[in-house]
């Protein structure tokens, strides 16, 4: 049993090692799309390493050309399952002595919502460490991203937690420093990039506790502020060893630092560990998020901060923290309910952090890797995504069409609308050429464009919008749109959705075939519907060759138990563990609408049990009820069938796009 457990794991990361996509993988691509950070209702703020770079004090301490990555790339697995070494992806190992490279992280973290970074500062008495980088980043307007600082006030020591001993560089707290500090400060506070709550530059400290004397501390520096023509200080302290409450310190509000003050039980005897001299502690990370999740305070200021894993055997060789089962969508989770503490803020106020950007070498970062790619980016811009309010005239307008819409055929289109740059290509080729025999539902996010909304209605003005979170694929949004179409009293929809399929290569040949096979010409639906108007047993009808036999492990397996909680909803227990029927991959087809009727009923599916969006590629609800689609026919007595190629063969247009 611990040889095959060996070899699975041997195998699993040679597949990683290779960067292998499939449906099995962990691995998310990068998307596309991009959030207009103007919309965000508030502001994330990632923590940011400097130490990607050489400094003569390191290379003292640690040897020549020391940097983060040292360590990082020297990480060893230390139990089964344990997801070691982090290596980057898209980024490389990079070296921030070099400008592009932060230029470059700037354009990923906005893409992806990200507002803004804030920088570890390192000053002992005077003496600066690791400051290259911010200082390549003051020097350069065009690095676009709002920031702060946050000043790493413990000792330097081997031991990497700030302790008295193995010391390399200790802090030497005064009066004098303290000036000496906030002075060296204030060219930063006057960059227009600089965070600022009240007009109030905003500051945190790592350790407020180790100051002699905080609160004198405190009312220095914002004395001294005041005199250099600043409103005043916002300063605050980590929630980092015995701080909870800012107030005793003279500090205007705290901030979590997971993860720090949570305790939770290690659980480390139920991993199979490799390494027998570890003396190391595992975690669920699953219990971390829960615990800071439910932590609310409502006495003081308290930002919450979410931690997209941690993992310090970098560090620590053999002897690390490690919160295992780190998986994306465990951060979409915690960093949802994080948002929503935070929207309860004022808005000057709705700053919610993430540790960390670029804390390689304890396992906490954002920056894609190439065992997640981006997945935590992905769930960082999904979360943000669904806190996006319509805009007043985009909620007009669409009052407006759906005021507009008359039901004028028996026959209905539910488009899920997700990629706003494919409208054009979808409505000119296909969809404004259908007006005059079928009924438009389009789903869209929240966040859909102004001038999206007016392009879909000219090229199909008689159509019914609904405004949907962007959660469960396509599929949370078509049972919304199903349920729509069900009570209007329509016989015949076709499922469609802008896919690009990131993953593969071929997304956008799948996407025109699946599209153009279904309704590439006014005459191939008509001859679709005409096929179900004559066969009354005809329940879907997919395209040609899309049909997948979920028999196949390869398949299923990922999808087990959520296709076994539905097969069981459904009452078709027999089909447990043998799921001996077809779906339609790609997830687009016709279908008469009493043939798929139990998808509306809420014994079989809750809306609210679908995951939020982390790019998985397979396992969720929205996967599971992708593929129970082919049985539902059956069970109701109807038959699922594909378009042939022959069927298509009459019209020499579909054939065209087809080839």
């Amino acid at each position: 049993m611990r040889l095959d457990s060996l070899e699975s794991y041997v195998n699993e990361r040679f597949l990683t090692a290779q960067h292998k996509v499939n449906w099995a993988s962990r691995y998310v691509p990068k998307v596309s799309d991009h959030l207009d950070l103007r919309q965000l209702p508030l502001k994330t703020i990632a923590f940011y390493l400097p130490q990607f770079h050489p400094i003569p004090e390191n290379d003292l301490w640690w040897g020549k050309g020391f940097t983060e990555w040292t360590n990082v790339t020297k990480a060893q697995p230390q139990f089964l399952g344990h997801y070691q070494p982090h290596l980057p992806g898209e980024l490389g190992f990079y070296d921030l002595r070099l400008p592009e490279t932060m230029h470059q992280q700037i354009a990923l973290a906005r893409q992806y919502g990200v507002s803004g970074f804030c920088f570890h500062f390192y000053w002992f008495g005077g003496k600066r460490l690791l400051e290259l980088p911010i200082n390549n980043f003051l020097a350069d307007p065009a690095m676009n991203i709002d920031f702060c600082f946050c000043w790493a006030n413990e000792n330097w020591s081997r031991r990497w937690d700030g302790s008295e001993n193995d010391m390399l560089m200790a802090q030497n707290h005064s009066p004098e420093d303290d000036i000496a500090f906030i002075e060296a400060m204030f060219p930063a506070f006057a960059d227009p990039r600089y965070i600022r709550i009240d007009d109030k530059p905003l500051l945190i400290v790592y350790r407020a506790s180790i100051l002699p004397d905080a609160k004198a501390t405190a009312a220095r520096w914002r004395k001294r502020a005041q005199e250099n023509g600043f409103a005043g200080l916002y300063l605050v302290a980590a929630r980092t060893f015995e701080i909870t409450d800012p107030r005793p310190y003279g500090f205007d509000a705290a901030v979590e630092f997971p993860p720090h003050q949570v305790n939770v039980p290690p659980l480390t005897r139920k991993f199979k560990i490799i390494n027998p001299e570890y003396t190391g502690n595992i975690f669920e990370y699953a219990h971390l998020a829960e615990k800071y999740s439910q932590q609310k305070e409502s006495e003081f200021v308290n930002f919450k901060t979410v931690v997209p894993s941690w993992d310090n055997e970098a560090r620590k060789p053999g002897n690390g923290h490690t919160f295992a089962n780190a998986l994306p969508e465990l951060y979409a989770k915690w960093l949802s309910a994080a948002a929503q503490i935070t929207l309860q803020h004022k808005p000057d106020e709705r700053l919610l952090f993430i540790n960390a950007w670029n804390e390689w070498a304890e396992g906490a970062h954002l920056e894609p890797d190439r065992y997640y790619g981006y997945a935590h980016l992905h769930a960082t811009a999904n979360v943000l995504r669904n806190l996006i309010k319509a805009k007043d005239e985009v909620t007009a307008l669409i009052a407006d069409i759906n005021a507009d819409f008359t039901k004028r055929y028996d026959t209905a289109i539910i488009l899920h609308l997700y990629y706003e740059d494919l409208i054009d290509a979808i409505f000119f080729k296909y969809l404004s050429q259908l007006q005059n025999m079928v009924d438009l539902f389009v789903t869209v996010k929240e966040d859909i464009s102004l001038e999206a909304l007016k392009r879909i209605r000219q090229w199909f003005p008689n159509i019914f919008v609904l405004k949907t979170e962007n959660r469960g694929r396509d599929i949370r949004p078509f049972l919304m749109a199903y349920k729509q179409v069900s009570q209007l009293g329509y016989q015949y929809v076709c499922k469609l959705h802008t896919k690009k399929s990131p993953q593969r290569t071929d997304g956008e040949n799948l996407r025109e075939n699946l599209i153009s096979s279904l309704v590439a010409t006014p005459n191939l639906v008509e001859k679709i519907v005409g096929r179900f108007s004559s066969e009354s047993e005809l329940g879907l009808l997919a395209p040609p060759n899309s049909l997948i036999d979920l028999s196949a492990p390869y398949i299923h397996s990922d999808n087990k138990p959520w296709l076994d909680v539905l097969l069981a909803r459904l009452g078709a227990q027999e089909s447990i563990g043998k799921y001996a029927f077809r779906f339609p991959a790609g997830s687009m087809y016709w279908f008469r609408v009493s043939a798929l009727l139990p998808l509306l009923d809420k014994s079989v599916i809750k809306v609210d049990e679908f995951e939020l969006e982390a790019g998985q590629l397979d396992g969720t609800l929205a996967h599971a009820v992708e593929r129970i689609i082919g049985l539902l026919p059956s069970q109701l007595g109807y038959t699922l069938r594909e378009l042939e190629n022959y069927e298509l063969a009459f019209d020499p247009d579909v054939l065209a796009i087809l080839n």
